[in-house]
């Protein structure tokens, strides 16, 4: 039995894949913090985007698709969270004032900064990680990432 060249040649370098690596290791990373806190609802999720990127990973034919609705679903969730933390800023300044009337505010300012420097951490990841997305969802759907998804017995 013959095997054209095509399907016995490796797989080249596709970057869609190095993204899609990246979201699996940002979901894996976000479903261990579901897990510790007991966020089920979210932890379900970072399963559904695990299962998949693994399966976009291993250019299984029913990823592509999932994949891409996975990446714009987490385009207006990163949209959306981000817009409730921007809304929630505000609160740092009077969380502030409020410290600065105890007897002893440095740890109370500490914390309140530490708060303050994982947000702004957050929202910087969420930047960076909203054009991801969005071009993943667009090289998803380009025909030679399309061609390079297999049906597999």
């Amino acid at each position: 039995m013959a095997v054209s060249a095509k399907a016995a040649s490796p797989p080249r370098f596709a970057a869609w894949r190095v993204a899609a690596w990246i979201v699996l290791l940002l979901a894996a990373f976000g479903g261990v913090q579901y897990l510790r806190h007991g966020d089920w609802p979210y932890l379900v999720g970072s399963l559904v985007v695990i299962v998949a990127c693994a399966g976009g990973i291993l250019r299984q034919a029913w990823a592509r698709q999932t994949l891409r609705a996975v990446a714009l679903l987490l385009v207006l969730w990163v949209l959306a969270s981000s817009g409730l933390m921007l809304a929630q800023w505000g609160q740092f300044a009077a969380a502030r004032a409020r410290a600065m009337g105890q007897p002893q505010p440095e740890l109370v300012l500490l914390v309140i900064e530490q708060a303050r420097r994982s947000y702004l951490l957050g929202l910087v990841l969420k930047a960076l990680l909203l054009p991801l997305l969005l071009w993943l969802a667009w090289q998803l759907g380009r025909p030679t990432v399309r061609a390079q998804f297999l049906a597999r017995p």
